[in-house]
């Protein structure tokens, strides 16, 4: 861990990891005691909202240390990539096998959705915000498929005269201009807009939204950090108050920076702004979670499938145990597939980085 690593916003991560494995799993409560699971669980898809919120910020924050010039974006991208792929590829591969490996290409919607899992390709239009088949074995991906464009966007932009605001052109032309232009109007909800393309679907989806705020974090940051840490720590308390009551009451628990997006955007701002004052205190437990949060995300929609179908033999029925089981199986892998998966890829990157003037936080 390094010295310069946020916290409390790794602590975030973590914690978002953590509760979209909960709403995967919440379906072996609701089995004993229907709707349980999803009045405990059902917001926790909306974790993956707080993973877009913290990219843009790291991205921002990659990105300005990073030289306006093709070898400042080809290892800004070789970065992004480093951190991405090892884990997601290899988890993807034990994904195959455990899913019925060859038996796959019999099937030709089984077939498409390995190629798409494969490419990071969106393949459903009409389905948005994910574009791919979310429930199915890689469902997962459809988040990394936002992941992975913006990064390529930010990558390229960053070798134009004035990058921010190019950036800033560039998504008013995909979020605003583009559905205009197709006479689809504005919106701000993440289910996007029905058009005939998928990639078109995914490119103009408004909850893109939640990259740019994240990015706009990143850019006051400066400011952020130099804030009244007991004022900023208040806020943080109040906003998590906040986001217990509107989620425990089923309000704000959808996708899109007008749902839960604005609740976890003043999380994150006053965890960044609170971390001179609380940061020091936050549990090592929760900061190693933030370190395996990528590798938890990939691999947990395993206990529903691949490795779910397994522990029926074993006679784990549906229900709590398997809740509990499905949910140590998957913090236990987690921490194998960082521990020696993307702990090495990370240390090189590192490595790479002494290379250049560390000028903010690293993660």
């Amino acid at each position: 861990m390094n010295s310069d690593t946020l916290k409390g916003l790794q602590a975030l991560r973590g914690l978002a990891a953590l509760s979209v494995m909960f709403f995967h799993f919440r379906w072996n409560i609701n089995d004993v005691w229907p709707g349980m699971g999803d009045k405990l669980f059902g917001w926790g898809a909306t974790g993956v909202d707080l993973f877009f919120l913290i990219s843009g910020f790291v991205i921002t924050l990659t990105a300005k240390k990073s030289a306006p010039d093709f070898t400042g974006s080809f290892n800004f991208l070789k970065r992004r990539a480093l951190r991405i792929a090892p884990a997601y590829y290899i988890i993807f591969l034990i994904t195959f096998f455990l899913s019925g490996a060859m038996s796959t290409f019999h099937y030709p919607d089984k077939t498409q959705n390995f190629i798409s899992a494969l490419f990071f390709q969106p393949i459903y239009p009409d389905h948005g915000p994910f574009y791919v088949d979310d429930s199915g074995m890689y469902g997962i991906r459809w988040s990394l498929n936002y992941e992975i464009y913006f990064y390529l966007i930010i990558g390229i932009l960053m070798i134009t005269p004035f990058r921010w605001l190019t950036t800033c052109l560039y998504f008013s032309l995909t979020l605003v201009g583009l559905p205009i232009m197709a006479e689809k109007g504005f919106s701000f909800s993440a289910e996007g807009y029905h058009t005939d393309s998928a990639f078109f679907g995914l490119i103009t989806n408004p909850i893109i939204f939640l990259f740019l705020a994240g990015m706009l974090v990143g850019h006051t940051y400066p400011i952020i950090k130099r804030l009244n840490g007991t004022i900023m720590s208040i806020l943080l308390i109040c906003s998590l108050a906040l986001a217990f009551v509107m989620f425990c009451d089923g309000r704000f628990i959808s996708h899109g920076l007008l749902s839960s997006g604005w609740i976890y955007l003043l999380i994150m701002i006053f965890t960044i702004g609170s971390e001179k004052k609380i940061g020091k205190f936050t549990p090592s437990f929760l900061v190693r979670l933030g370190d395996i949060s990528f590798s938890l995300y990939l691999v947990h929609t395993l206990m529903n499938a691949g490795i779910g179908k397994r522990l029926e033999k074993f006679g784990i029925e549906n229900g709590p145990e398997r809740f509990f089981l499905s949910c140590v199986l998957s913090l236990v892998l987690a921490w194998l597939s960082w521990r020696f998966i993307e702990a090495p890829f990370l240390n090189k990157k590192k490595h790479n980085a002494k290379k250049s003037e560390s000028t903010g936080p690293t993660f």
